[in-house]
């Protein structure tokens, strides 16, 4: 359950800190007054995707953090992510900065927006969502949703993928039989081009080793060949070699009477065997250097080639000899096609098979929620002063696969008796439409076992008693749990335990909306504007106190 919210510099809110009562809250206020940035700032919250331009002109960055006490179920998912939540508190805070770089963090710790999508912490119903009775294809979201059939659609969906990659394979094997041969003499010449190359791994770096070497022999062996006269070799019989072995050998002669001269002796005769062994190094490498212009002919002609191949197949020695590799698979695979093509049609034959058993294992699933969704959607709607209307799942069960399994999915209803019934986007208005939802939404919770349910104007299109009916639903659902409704009707308004007021307020400098909560004579005063408009009379502030009051005895008879 969600217990505050605190916004700071998102667009026109400075600075909001708002303690949320359990129950039933519902915030009212005029047109513009910044309802929808609170609603926008919970969605990022719950992981929605941000935008620089939300943060407030004139500021850095916009912060917006929420306290949630969660369940076991919550706490579990929490700490699968490495973070404790102490007394089963939990606090997400989403930071914004003017250049767009956003930042998660629960309980201190950061995390991805995707971690906090995957918490499920509140169920926001929208104007938009309305939208999607509207769409046939997104009925069998809300079915599957309520037939909780997850192990089965599971089970149908590896199927179907497996199914969907062997259907790719015999795709590209049944491809026209002179763009077969073209292919296959293709990949017969890249083949034997590459292999005619006789390529090796890391070949290309050793032989730009060898260009340098060769480019630059004579200077090389110039050198090498004083280095190894000055260590080792000297015409006078002073080389470096001579020099410290004939200081060795003087030392040696006293060092038995100082430790301090033995110790100077060894570190000279490590020298000397230091300056053999380069010595030796510096003529080994003379003698491997084999100059000549054919030599270095020959490295910059095999060079070309690797470079010529690097062109056509890789970057790299390695890629190009990977190309090959790969071209031989598919060589294979297109000359073998007739077996492999047999092959794959005997495997897709038996992924069909399964896919109609597990399809239809998904349609029992939804047959039953089906019939069990028209009898709770008709008994809410009956309650939303909608007591005629006839709701129907239609299910037509086909042997087509597709990614959501074999069946075709489409809410039908009638709302006037006599009428046929018919699809739901063909014959609902606007106010229909938002109490169908409402029914939907509220059905779906009880499953969901969400604490906090969110109602972003769901009295869109409705009036008098179909809104004191709307009213009396969300009373009812908040029993169990906490629902937060943004609501321009004062019937909704005068039912809910926690009213509070958003207003904007206007300086020389800026706009800055700010929320209050009202109680006693300000809430009746707030109630009788929803009424009458800003023309508030003692006639209005009766007729508030009446409907608070009716609210109230109703609600102790239901809580």
């Amino acid at each position: 359950m969600l217990t505050n919210l605190s916004i700071k510099n998102i667009a026109v809110i400075k600075s909001l800190d708002l303690e949320v009562p359990s129950g039933m809250c519902v915030l009212t206020g005029e047109t513009g007054a910044g309802k929808s940035i609170i609603i926008d700032s919970i969605n990022m919250i719950l992981g929605a995707r941000t935008n620089k331009s939300l943060v407030r002109y004139g500021e850095t960055r916009a912060i917006i953090q929420a306290v949630f006490d969660v369940d076991n179920d919550i706490k579990k998912r929490i700490s699968e992510n490495g973070i404790d939540a102490e007394d089963n508190q939990v606090i997400i805070t989403r930071e914004i900065t003017c250049e767009g770089k956003s930042i998660c963090r629960i309980n201190g710790i950061m995390v991805s927006a995707s971690v906090l999508r995957e918490l499920n912490l509140i169920d926001i119903h929208g104007q938009h969502d309305n939208q999607a009775l509207l769409t046939p294809s997104k009925h069998i979201i809300f079915l599957d949703k309520f037939a909780q059939n997850e192990t089965e659609y599971k089970l149908y969906k590896e199927q179907y993928n497996e199914y969907i990659n062997i259907k790719k394979e015999i795709s590209e094997l049944n491809i026209d039989e002179q763009e077969r041969i073209q292919k296959i003499d293709l990949l017969k010449y890249q083949i034997a081009e590459i292999e005619n190359a006789h390529l090796m791994a890391g070949e290309e770096e050793s032989l730009e080793e060898q260009r340098v070497i060769l480019e630059n022999a004579e200077k090389i062996m110039s050198a090498l060949e004083e280095a190894y006269q000055i260590l080792y070799d000297s015409d006078n019989g002073r080389s470096a070699y001579d020099s410290v072995s004939a200081a060795q050998r003087e030392l040696s002669f006293v060092s038995a009477y100082d430790n301090t001269l033995a110790q100077i002796e060894n570190r000279i005769s490590d020298v000397m065997y230091t300056i053999d062994d380069c010595a030796h190094e510096v003529y080994d490498f003379m003698k491997n250097i084999d100059y000549n212009e054919a030599s270095l002919n020959e490295v910059e002609e095999r060079l070309s080639t690797i470079a010529k191949l690097k062109r056509k197949y890789g970057n790299t020695t390695r890629d190009i000899i990977a190309f090959c590799e790969n071209a031989k698979k598919q060589l294979n695979s297109l000359s073998d096609s007739n077996e492999q093509l047999e092959t794959l049609e005997g495997l897709l034959s038996e992924k069909e098979s399964l896919l109609s058993k597990y399809s239809e294992k998904l349609y029992n699933t939804r047959k039953k929620a089906g019939d069990k969704l028209k009898q709770d959607v008709e008994n809410a709607l009956s309650q939303l002063d909608m007591p005629n209307v006839k709701f129907m799942v239609l299910i037509e069960h086909s042997n087509n696969f597709s990614a959501n399994g074999s069946d075709n999915i489409e809410f039908m209803i009638c709302t006037n008796p006599g009428e046929p019934i018919k699809p739901l986007v063909q014959i609902a208005s606007g106010g229909e439409l938002s109490r169908i939802m409402l029914a939907i939404k509220s059905i779906l919770a009880d499953i969901d076992s969400v604490d906090t349910l969110i109602f972003d104007e769901i009295d869109t299109g409705v009036s008098g008693s179909a809104a004191q009916k709307i009213a009396l639903h969300l009373m009812k659902i908040a029993r169990g749990r906490q629902v937060i409704c943004i609501s321009h009707l004062p019937q909704i308004a005068s039912y809910a335990n926690h009213q509070f007021l958003i207003e904007k307020q206007t300086d020389d400098k800026s706009v800055s909306t700010f929320v209050y909560k009202v109680e006693g004579g300000e809430r009746e005063k707030e109630i009788a504007r929803m009424i009458d408009g800003n023309n508030i009379t003692e006639t209005s502030i009766q007729h508030s106190r009446q409907m608070m009051g009716a609210a109230d005895r109703l609600r102790e008879t239901i809580w």
